[in-house]
């Protein structure tokens, strides 16, 4: 009898055996679904396993046209339902083939991609540091060289001409990029010009130029590609700018609205001036006059001593000098009103006036 010992070792050697054939099995299956799907499922399959083993019936088949129509005078031999060494070995050398491929294949891709990578790695860091290079130039120059001293706000020929001089740093680089890719282009048709000479010609070129001349090709194509993406890059960068031109016209149009209403203003409070002037020269030609007849009045008094008193006199002149001043305020008031009226109603014209221009 079998000890359980011996049992146990036949069950794992059927269990590895069982392993093998699941391998097998697995990598049959994939051979098969690669040649269905590169021969479309006929053609090739056919010519791969054109003596192995599909079926017994197929072989029954085969065997009786082998033995030359005598059907059912032999028994038929049971054929085989695994593969042979040399099928095993020659499905898992292509199934390793396919392999290495699809590794190649992948390792290709993953390298593009991270070229790829790499070089959208490289132009986000050269973008940020021109983004931070035009912040710092444009906080120097505007934010900070451009304020007015004396009113705290930006100056709008500083900014227009600051954005003139990079509208035409841009337009220059253009040029000179456009001048380039012409230059590489013009290299290039030299390039295939003398190449079609020498074919021409039958000077036939040995490897090495040719080699050389695809290298150099290589290197002018890519060249023409770095230059046109520059290009791009500098008119949306040029499309941005008129944007930030436009929105700075809108705002030095707001701010020159604010500047005439200033100047008004200006003007007004100038008149103003020159009338308080004028009053203050007046008063003191009435107090030339008045002095000059409170001393002939004084004179006359001491002439005829029947003469109203000095005191009198005074006293009425005084009430009456308060009572003009008295008027003189109250004038003063009423245009003060009237000028404060004036200068409320424009900053309410002009309040409304400013809003529909940005709305606009």
């Amino acid at each position: 009898m079998t000890t359980v010992q011996e049992l146990s070792e036949k069950v794992q050697e059927l269990q590895k055996q069982n392993e093998i054939l699941g391998m097998e099995n697995e990598m049959l299956a994939d051979f098969l679904q690669r040649d269905a799907d590169r021969s479309s499922g006929m053609n090739e399959g056919d010519e791969v396993f054109s003596d192995l083993p599909h079926s017994p019936t197929d072989k029954g088949k085969k065997a009786q046209m082998a033995k030359g129509g005598r059907h059912g005078q032999q028994r038929q031999q049971r054929l085989p339902t695994s593969l042979t060494l040399e099928e095993k070995f020659r499905i898992a050398n292509q199934e390793a083939e396919a392999l290495q491929k699809d590794i190649d294949q992948t390792t290709l891709t993953s390298e593009q991609n991270l070229d790829i990578l790499r070089a959208l790695m490289e132009e986000t860091d050269i973008r940020t540091a021109e983004v931070k290079r035009d912040a710092y130039e444009f906080r120097r120059d505007i934010v900070i060289g451009a304020e007015n001293p004396r009113t705290g706000k930006t100056i709008a020929e500083k900014v227009l001409k600051y954005m003139e001089d990079k509208l035409t740093q841009k337009d220059m680089q253009i040029n000179k990029l456009l001048m380039k890719n012409q230059a590489y282009k013009i290299a290039i048709k030299k390039a295939d010009t003398q190449l079609k000479s020498k074919q021409e010609t039958g000077d036939d070129l040995q490897y090495i130029d040719f080699h050389q001349l695809q290298i150099e090709n290589s290197q002018f194509v890519k060249r023409i590609e770095e230059a046109n993406q520059e290009l791009l890059d500098l008119k949306r960068r040029a499309g941005r700018t008129v944007k930030i031109l436009n929105n700075m016209k809108k705002k030095l149009s707001s701010l020159t609205a604010e500047a005439k209403f200033l100047e008004d203003e200006i003007k007004e409070r100038k008149a103003m001036l020159a009338k308080t002037e004028h009053d203050i020269v007046k008063v003191v030609e009435e107090k030339e006059t008045a002095r000059k007849e409170h001393k002939k009045l004084r004179a006359q008094s001491r002439q005829s001593p029947e003469m109203p008193q000095v005191v009198d006199y005074v006293s009425q002149k005084a009430e009456a000098y308060e009572l003009e001043a008295q008027r003189r305020n109250w004038e003063r008031k009423v245009e003060l009103a009237e000028t404060a009226a004036k200068r409320i109603r424009q900053a309410l014209k002009a309040g409304t006036q400013m809003p529909m221009n940005r709305s606009m």
